[in-house]
């Protein structure tokens, strides 16, 4: 169990480092080449944080383990949902904009919904994979058009690109690689730890990838999301959560099942279900009042620990 745990723990800050290595250096090269740094911000910066979750999804496709590579999505739709907003809206109360209830967040509500449709025959094929492509690539359409509109409710991201405009093009292409590798690596380890405790705890492929896997590519959201409540930024953390929720599905199945053709893997339509009350819940609840309070946050936590216990049993 120690091994395994070791493992588990350098994947994951393997994971965490790789994703941070190419938001740098891919950043800086994209504003070599000239791109506007609102279009790396929205695009190049989002694929590469949701890296940890893609490379952990195709190398799970690749070893025959549908289940991790499925589970690992819905578990983390779930996990960002009852631990990260549940949490984030304990310490401060999540407000949600008018327009952001309005755009962002029916199209999270309908990228749940396709993948509950889409799996009613226990699998995903590569069709249906590149339509979930298709999904993204008009979903970052529309965000690049908005965000043109309003410049000014997109600093975050220029910002954080413009951090890299002085690297030098050496440096960047080597943060790149790194980045890359260090990703690899880290799902490599990642997995091998994963389903050495699945295998001493005597679970499927299916639970690993909804609890172990979910939550340590979830990692990153839930640091990110609690500094932004401590912070009292908790619209940012919202828009987090809602924008890796859309990239867990269109881009993470979606590329992974264009690649490798899933089957169902043991995810069945009780994990489909919680993943898509959670999501109408919050939908309901932040229409109803705007925003999340910590009685809401405290009862998700609650629904996100009984689930996992149901998982285990």
């Amino acid at each position: 169990m120690l091994t395994a745990l070791l493992w588990l723990f350098a994947g994951v800050g393997l994971l965490t480092y790789g994703a941070d290595r190419l938001v740098a250096g891919s950043s800086a090269i994209a504003l070599r080449t000239g791109i506007a740094p609102l279009l790396i911000g929205l695009t190049i910066v989002a694929f590469a944080t949701s890296s940890p979750e893609l490379l952990v999804s195709i190398v799970a496709a690749y070893q025959g383990k549908s289940g991790i590579a499925i589970g690992n999505v819905v578990g983390s739709n779930i996990a960002n949902i009852g631990l990260v907003l549940g949490a984030a809206a304990l310490i401060y109360p999540v407000k949600a904009e008018k327009k952001m209830l309005q755009r962002e967040m029916p199209y999270m509500v309908g990228a749940v919904a396709l993948l509950y449709v889409l799996m009613y025959n226990d699998m995903i094929t590569r069709i249906e994979g590149i339509a979930l492509i298709v999904m993204l690539f008009a979903f970052l359409v529309y965000q690049i058009r908005r965000a043109q509109a309003q410049m000014d409710r997109f600093n975050d991201q220029v910002q954080e690109v413009m951090v890299h405009k002085t690297v030098p093009v050496w440096l960047a292409v080597f943060r790149t690689v790194l980045g890359t590798a260090c990703l690899y690596f880290g799902s490599e380890a990642f997995l091998a730890g994963a389903v050495d405790i699945g295998t001493l705890l005597g679970v499927s492929d299916a639970v690993i990838g909804l609890t172990v896997i979910s939550i340590g590519t979830s990692l990153p959201e839930l640091a990110t999301t609690i500094m932004a409540a401590l912070r009292k930024e908790t619209g940012m953390a919202l828009g987090n959560i809602i924008g890796s929720n859309i990239f867990n599905v269109f881009a993470v199945l979606g590329i992974t099942a264009v690649i490798i053709p899933l089957d169902g893997g043991g995810i069945n339509y009780i994990d489909l279900s919680v993943m898509m009350v959670l999501t109408l819940v919050i939908w309901g609840l932040f229409q109803y009042n705007r925003q999340l309070g910590r009685i809401s946050g405290l009862l998700l936590l609650i629904a996100y620990a009984a689930y996992m216990v149901w998982l285990f049993q």
